[in-house]
């Protein structure tokens, strides 16, 4: 009885780690006891242009499997869950419609194919190894890292669907990343923070207050900054 009585008192967080591989989840107390935990592998599918991919539906699918798993291992009230919290790899891109259906697979960390677009924005004379010596200074400046040149980053991402897949750029309502896309499935609203934002290159981060992205920022890199998480 008095152990009934302690597992309706007690208060837990699901926690969920969406990494590289594939996502991890544990139930955890409010002692900080790991009660349970399950890992799944989500595989990276490999294009022969340098593209890098994952499904979106299969994080989430995965996900949902292993909470379902963790509650039932603990044997614990899912209304005792107080918390979710969330955290992912980065610089992964999946762009959403309206309804926060993903449009198609995200690019993965590895992927490369936004690499000519990146550097299309970032060159010109005078440079320095392939970095147009204004521009470096003005994204050091206000997002303390320029684009990669290799287009890895999200911008890069963001770039190569607006340049090479004008019909998913158009159809997207939100450009956004795995904690970001997994937050949107758990709560229904499209937001981000300036974590998940940082690998965009597209706010100021000399001022943590804010909450906007940099105007400068995005008409360099010409993107609809509508299309971008609030």
């Amino acid at each position: 009885m008095l152990a009934d009585q302690n597992k309706t008192q007690n208060t837990y967080v699901l926690a969920i780690d969406l990494g590289s591989g594939g996502p991890k989840v544990g139930l955890v107390d409010q002692e900080g006891k790991i009660l349970a935990s399950g890992a799944e592998s989500i595989p990276v599918v490999f294009l022969e242009d340098g593209g890098a991919e994952q499904d979106p539906e299969l994080w989430w699918s995965s996900v949902m499997r292993l909470a379902k798993q963790v509650i039932q291992e603990a044997d614990v009230d899912p209304r005792a869950i107080r918390a979710i919290g969330c955290t992912s790899q980065f610089s992964v891109i999946t762009p959403v419609d309206a309804n926060g259906e993903a449009l198609m697979n995200a690019m993965h960390w590895l992927d490369r194919r936004g690499g000519p677009y990146n550097r299309a924005i970032l060159g010109g004379f005078p440079e320095i190894q392939g970095f147009n010596a204004g521009k470096l200074v003005k994204w050091m400046r206000r997002a303390g890292m320029p684009p990669t040149l290799s287009g890895s980053d999200s911008l890069g991402h963001i770039l190569y669907i607006k340049n090479r897949k004008p019909e998913i750029y158009g159809k997207t309502f939100k450009f956004l990343e795995p904690m970001d896309y997994l937050n949107l499935r758990l709560t229904g609203k499209c937001a981000a923070t300036l974590n998940t934002t940082f690998p965009y290159v597209l706010t100021d981060n000399r001022n943590l207050e804010s909450r906007d992205y940099d105007p400068a920022l995005l008409q360099a890199a010409g993107i609809d900054g509508e299309k971008l998480p609030e």
